[in-house]
């Protein structure tokens, strides 16, 4: 007894002071994480990020430029016009396939009515979000002028002139003039780059066009000023846009800082044993978190070491506190230390996050990824449950006997259904009787659905037994209800015996085709060679006649020999007989030394061929002697059996999982044979035999492909003959 106390007290020890190491681990790295802000303040200053360069400024200003446009056509009219029908080019002429009114049958008024709402809030960004953005627009052509400045503006040869302007009061200004053809140029900017912010305005002002399928109006003959005072009295839109510029290198230099922190973290986690992991209460609570929650604590924490540095820094170090747990917490008078501290608890909380993080992925790995996902995940608890219900469902199911009575189960059955009901209508006095009342019911209901399935079991027994006496043809036409699965299997089985009877035949037939066949491509270059050398046994014989004869009977004799090697080839690959030399080939060069090697025959054949090969090499385990084979059969068939003029194609494709070779050409003659048998023994597809060839090329390419491990297949699309051949990449 004492020596288990002891034993107690000693893991609870070890876990406490686990649990104070990984917390000092967290805390550590939380404080260095603070103690670098002025490092990150200092970098960050490095960091430019001009507002003003930025592509939504000019957006803001070319939106704001249309509004102040549009006023002034407005104000000539003595009316508030209708945007769309003022800034809308309705010009057919332009050929611009985005202009709605290019055809009067296509308009559509829903783009109308989009750029009247979106040009109402452009007028109303100005007025609530920009009011920071002083502005002078003038119309040059009607002397109209709309300005938020006070003073230092006037008019000089209708245009803008800023030389009494203070022009130290504003961090940014720029002076825009839209000449008669809609043309803008830059007569002054501060604050920004001339070339970037013209090509930044000038884009926006194209982007309008397309934005709503429509081509806008270009503006006209109006100069504006728009500026951005170094004061800024409004919080709107531009002064957050200048704020959050301000912030960028705070994220940059904050992102390297914590980068840094967390691989320690990680390293130091990763090194952390996970046996004092597991001791440490602090961790048993966390890794019994459901993975899923796990994912998006972990989300929330990426989330806060993304935000932090860019909104926590620089107000730290003023004294401030804008966002905390990425969270605005702008507004609140606290004390500095507070601050601080506040800070440092938003670091433990990420990096701790971070930490106990990498100890669950330990902990995965040291429990076993199937254990942890049966324990730990809410999805696998789910399926565990579902597959528990399932299993005690067909134990239940299949523990039946259904050849045998079953009036014991049913009993079993009912009396637990009986007891159920008792016990669900024990608080009414008069649902006894009906419960004895309903269980009766329920056992001649059972008694009869049991002898139900007995009889369909009868029926499906003879069926099986009229199978096994030969008798294909028997159809169960009743249903068999529980047993209505195995109509399916006894149709399977019916299936394959007449598939392997109609084999059987098949195959007597083709032994008799092959006979034949043989007897013929054997005996036609055989006869020829007893001819001619019966015609050389002449003495008178001239030499020019003899050599000519000679030839002949060695071109006959290759022939024959061709024949009888194919017919061996043949024979021991569909045996099995025949030994595969496995080495790693390039299939791309192979096919490329198959089509060399053959250039002649293509050459003679009228064909061109079209090849589509990887531009690397494809390195397959295969034996190379065989696979030149194949390719080499399949060329040689393309050369016979191909139009001639036409082309043909050649492609390798490659995925992650196979190597697919095609091979595509146009028939010469019509397709007329089966194209399930054209790759069998001595089947051709000139059925007249007129070609030279012993119809062994195409089973001997697919008994090669598939002793390899392979897939090869012929399909045809009208005239169009095409091979496909697939291996995988990784052996099955």
């Amino acid at each position: 007894m004492d020596i288990k106390l002891k034993n107690n007290n000693s893991k609870e020890s070890k876990g406490i002071v686990a649990t104070l190491v990984a917390l000092l681990i967290i805390a550590i790295a939380s404080i260095a994480m603070c103690k670098s802000y002025p490092i990150i303040d200092k970098s960050a200053k490095n960091v430019k990020d001009n507002y003003f360069d930025n592509y939504r400024f000019a957006d803001m200003l070319a939106e704001a430029s249309y509004v102040k446009y549009f006023n002034a056509l407005s104000e000539k009219a003595g009316s508030t016009l209708n945007p769309s029908e003022v800034l809308i080019n309705n010009n057919n002429n332009n050929n611009n396939n985005n202009n709605i009114y290019s055809n009067e049958e296509n308009y559509d008024n829903s783009y109308v009515d989009s750029f009247n709402s979106e040009f109402s809030n452009w007028s109303r960004n100005i007025s609530q979000d920009y009011r920071n953005l002083i502005y002078y627009a003038y119309d040059k052509e009607n002397n109209i002028s709309d300005t938020n400045i006070s003073e230092g503006i006037s008019i000089k040869d209708k245009n803008i002139d800023l030389s009494a302007l203070d022009k130290e009061q504003f961090q940014f200004y720029v002076l825009l003039n839209f000449d008669e053809n809609g043309v803008v140029s830059i007569s002054d900017i501060k604050g920004a780059d001339k070339q970037n912010f013209e090509y930044n305005l000038k884009d926006n002002l194209s982007d309008l066009d397309g934005y709503y399928e429509i081509t806008m109006k270009p503006i006209k003959n109006m100069s504006f000023l728009y500026a951005v005072p170094k004061t800024l009295v409004f919080d709107d839109v531009i002064s957050w846009g200048i704020r959050n510029s301000n912030l960028a290198g705070y994220e940059i230099a904050g992102a390297t800082a914590v980068m840094i922190i967390l691989s320690c973290i990680t390293v130091v986690a990763l090194a952390f044993p996970i046996n004092k992991a597991k001791s440490m209460v602090l961790f048993n609570s966390l890794s019994k978190i459901p993975f899923e929650i796990w994912i998006g604590i972990c989300t929330f924490a990426t989330m806060l070491l993304v935000v932090s540095p860019r909104y926590m820094v620089k107000p730290t170090l003023e004294g401030n506190l804008e966002y905390l747990f990425g969270f605005l917490v702008n507004g609140f008078t606290i004390p500095k230390d507070i601050i601080w501290f506040l800070n440092f608890m938003n670091w433990f909380v990420c990096f701790g996050i971070v930490f106990f993080a990498v100890l669950v992925i330990k902990y995965i790995f040291n429990i076993g990824v199937k254990e942890y996902f049966k324990r730990r995940t809410i999805i696998g608890w789910i399926i565990t449950k579902i597959v528990r219900i399932v299993r005690r469902t067909l134990d239940a199911v299949t523990g039946v006997d259904l050849s045998k009575k079953n009036n014991k189960l049913l009993l079993k059955l009912v009396i637990i259904n009986a007891l159920i009901l008792l016990l669900i209508t024990s608080i009414w006095f008069f649902g006894i009787p009906v419960v004895i009342i309903y269980s009766c019911i329920l056992f001649f209901i059972a008694e009869k659905y049991v002898e139900k399935i007995s009889a369909k079991y009868s029926i499906l027994k003879k069926a099986t037994n009229k199978i096994a006496e030969g008798k294909l043809d028997v159809v169960i036409e009743e249903d068999l209800g529980l047993f209505e699965p195995f109509k399916d299997d006894l149709e399977k089985i019916q299936s394959g015996f007449k598939k392997a009877v109609d084999e059987e035949v098949k195959s007597q037939k083709m032994k008799t085709d092959l006979i034949s066949n043989v007897s013929h491509d054997l005996k036609t270059p055989l006869t020829a060679i007893i001819t001619y050398a019966d015609l050389l046994k002449d003495e008178n014989l001239s030499e020019e006649k003899r050599k000519q004869y000679v030839d002949t009977l060695d071109r006959k004799a290759q022939r024959l020999q061709v024949l009888i090697e194919d017919l061996f080839e043949m024979s021991k690959a569909s045996s099995g007989n025949i030994t595969l030399n496995i080495e790693d080939i390039d299939v791309v060069s192979l096919m490329k030394q198959t089509i060399l090697e053959l250039e002649d025959k293509i050459q003679e054949s009228e064909l061109t061929v079209r090849t589509n090969f990887p531009g690397n090499k494809i390195i397959l385990s295969l034996d190379s002697q065989r696979t030149f084979r194949v390719f080499e059969n399949l060329v040689i068939n393309m050369t016979k059996y191909a139009m001639k003029g036409t082309r043909a194609y050649i492609d390798i494709i490659e995925t992650e999982k196979d190597v697919e070779i095609i091979m595509k050409n146009m028939a010469a003659e019509e397709i007329n044979f089966n194209v399930d048998t054209i790759a069998e023994r001595f089947v051709r597809g000139d059925e007249s035999r007129n070609t030279e060839g012993s119809g062994l090329g195409l089973a001997i390419a697919k008994s090669f492909v598939e002793l390899q491990g392979g897939r090869f297949n012929i399909s045809v699309d009208g005239d169009l003959f095409k091979v496909t051949i697939k291996f995988n990449k990784i052996s099955e």
